[in-house]
């Protein structure tokens, strides 16, 4: 059970890395605005999921619970986002999305994540929105 913990977080980790190295690309190789701005969103998402790895705050879990389970991880990956014309992003873009089909099928054999899946604060449930 600790080998399937460890691999869900050094998938995490992969994952978080190759997105904000697609979102990167997307940055630099502006062909538009649009690309652009999708880089940045990209690398900030990215960045997210390389923290949560670490550190969860209180008010990520609430707000974005989605990203606490296999199958929200695995509905919403980057990986679509990351495509663009270049054949690295393409690749990228792939990987992520074959890691996201991972998580999917994984959430309904009912394997068990990392423990930075699974966080839920000790928070009085008085203190969530209805």
């Amino acid at each position: 059970m600790a080998q399937g913990a460890s691999l869900f977080r050094l998938l995490n980790l992969v994952t978080a890395i190759l997105i904000i190295l697609g979102g990167i690309l997307l940055f630099v190789h502006i062909g538009s605005w649009n690309s652009g701005i999708l880089g940045v969103f990209i690398v900030v998402f990215g960045l997210l999921t390389f923290a949560l790895e670490f550190a969860i705050p209180e008010s990520i879990v609430y707000n974005m619970g989605f990203m606490f389970s296999l199958l929200g991880r695995g509905l919403c990956n980057m990986g679509l986002l990351t495509l663009s014309w270049s054949w690295f992003n393409i690749l990228i873009g792939c990987l992520i999305m074959a890691i996201g089909l991972f998580y999917v099928a994984m959430h309904f054999v009912g394997a068990t994540p990392s423990p930075s899946m699974s966080a839920v604060p000790n928070t009085p449930t008085n203190n969530l929105n209805p």
